[in-house]
Protein backbone atom coordinates (compact mmCIF):
# COMPACT_ATOMS: atom_id res chain seq x y z
CA UNK A 1 0.00 0.00 0.00
CA UNK A 2 3.04 2.17 1.12
CA UNK A 3 4.54 2.10 -2.29
CA UNK A 4 0.89 2.62 -4.37
CA UNK A 5 0.87 5.88 -2.19
CA UNK A 6 4.53 6.79 -3.09
CA UNK A 7 4.75 5.72 -6.59
CA UNK A 8 1.03 8.17 -6.51
CA UNK A 9 2.76 11.22 -4.59
CA UNK A 10 5.73 11.47 -5.85
CA UNK A 11 4.85 12.63 -9.50
CA UNK A 12 2.23 15.02 -7.84
CA UNK A 13 4.74 16.76 -5.70
CA UNK A 14 7.43 17.25 -8.50
CA UNK A 15 4.56 18.45 -10.66
CA UNK A 16 4.04 20.90 -8.27
CA UNK A 17 7.36 22.26 -7.77
CA UNK A 18 7.99 22.26 -11.15
CA UNK A 19 4.98 24.74 -11.77
CA UNK A 20 6.28 26.99 -9.07
CA UNK A 21 9.55 27.04 -10.83
CA UNK A 22 7.47 28.13 -13.96
CA UNK A 23 5.65 30.80 -12.64
CA UNK A 24 6.02 34.36 -14.32
CA UNK A 25 4.84 37.55 -12.48
CA UNK A 26 4.23 39.65 -15.57
CA UNK A 27 3.12 43.16 -14.69
CA UNK A 28 -0.04 43.92 -17.65
CA UNK A 29 -0.22 47.19 -17.21
CA UNK A 30 3.35 47.55 -17.67
CA UNK A 31 3.14 45.58 -20.88
CA UNK A 32 0.41 47.47 -22.40
CA UNK A 33 1.98 50.66 -21.57
CA UNK A 34 5.34 49.26 -22.93
CA UNK A 35 3.97 47.95 -25.94
CA UNK A 36 1.66 50.82 -26.96
CA UNK A 37 4.63 53.05 -26.92
CA UNK A 38 6.77 50.39 -29.41
CA UNK A 39 3.08 50.84 -31.59
CA UNK A 40 3.22 54.58 -31.57
CA UNK A 41 7.43 54.33 -32.35
CA UNK A 42 6.52 51.78 -35.55
CA UNK A 43 3.67 54.01 -36.37
CA UNK A 44 5.18 56.98 -36.80
CA UNK A 45 8.67 56.00 -37.74
CA UNK A 46 8.28 57.63 -41.19
CA UNK A 47 5.94 59.50 -40.82
CA UNK A 48 6.04 61.87 -37.54
CA UNK A 49 7.98 62.06 -35.09
CA UNK A 50 6.76 65.08 -32.75
CA UNK A 51 6.43 65.32 -28.91
CA UNK A 52 4.40 62.23 -28.56
CA UNK A 53 6.71 60.10 -30.78
CA UNK A 54 9.73 61.09 -28.26
CA UNK A 55 8.31 60.27 -25.24
CA UNK A 56 7.49 56.78 -26.29
CA UNK A 57 11.26 56.38 -27.37
CA UNK A 58 12.36 57.97 -24.05
CA UNK A 59 9.62 55.22 -22.10
CA UNK A 60 11.31 52.91 -23.99
CA UNK A 61 14.92 53.89 -23.63
CA UNK A 62 14.76 53.79 -20.13
CA UNK A 63 13.75 49.87 -20.20
CA UNK A 64 14.95 48.39 -23.31
CA UNK A 65 18.30 49.53 -25.06
CA UNK A 66 17.95 52.35 -27.64
CA UNK A 67 20.45 53.73 -29.92
CA UNK A 68 20.45 57.20 -29.15
CA UNK A 69 23.81 57.90 -30.45
CA UNK A 70 22.41 57.19 -33.89
CA UNK A 71 19.68 60.36 -33.39
CA UNK A 72 22.09 62.55 -32.65
CA UNK A 73 21.76 63.89 -36.74
CA UNK A 74 21.28 67.16 -37.85
CA UNK A 75 17.60 66.66 -37.70
CA UNK A 76 17.60 64.68 -34.23
CA UNK A 77 15.06 61.99 -36.29
CA UNK A 78 15.18 58.20 -35.37
CA UNK A 79 16.89 56.69 -38.81
CA UNK A 80 14.41 53.65 -39.19
CA UNK A 81 17.34 50.71 -40.01
CA UNK A 82 18.41 52.00 -36.55
CA UNK A 83 15.06 51.46 -35.53
CA UNK A 84 14.43 48.19 -36.66
CA UNK A 85 17.34 46.80 -35.24
CA UNK A 86 16.58 48.41 -32.11
CA UNK A 87 12.87 47.09 -32.18
CA UNK A 88 14.25 43.67 -32.12
CA UNK A 89 16.24 43.83 -28.79
CA UNK A 90 13.00 45.52 -27.37
CA UNK A 91 11.02 42.22 -28.04
CA UNK A 92 14.10 40.37 -26.50
CA UNK A 93 14.46 42.66 -23.45
CA UNK A 94 10.93 42.38 -22.75
CA UNK A 95 10.84 38.48 -23.53
CA UNK A 96 13.59 38.28 -21.14
CA UNK A 97 11.97 40.22 -18.32
CA UNK A 98 8.66 39.66 -18.28
CA UNK A 99 8.42 37.76 -15.73
CA UNK A 100 10.24 39.63 -13.33
CA UNK A 101 7.15 41.49 -12.34
CA UNK A 102 8.69 44.98 -14.26
CA UNK A 103 7.62 48.71 -12.30
CA UNK A 104 7.53 51.98 -13.61
CA UNK A 105 10.30 54.23 -13.07
CA UNK A 106 9.57 57.22 -10.91
CA UNK A 107 11.52 59.31 -13.03
CA UNK A 108 12.89 59.02 -16.88
CA UNK A 109 16.04 60.06 -17.86
CA UNK A 110 16.01 62.03 -20.86
CA UNK A 111 18.44 60.51 -23.74
CA UNK A 112 20.84 63.68 -24.87
CA UNK A 113 19.15 64.04 -28.73
CA UNK A 114 16.03 64.95 -26.74
CA UNK A 115 16.77 67.41 -24.47
CA UNK A 116 16.40 71.42 -24.55
CA UNK A 117 13.27 70.39 -27.26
Amino acid sequence: MKKILITILIPILLSCKSSNLNRCDENVLFKETFFNHVKNIEDNIGVLQDAKFRQSVIFISNYAPVSTNQIMNYSRTYPIGVFERDHKKWIEWYEENKCKNIQFKDTYVIPEPYRND
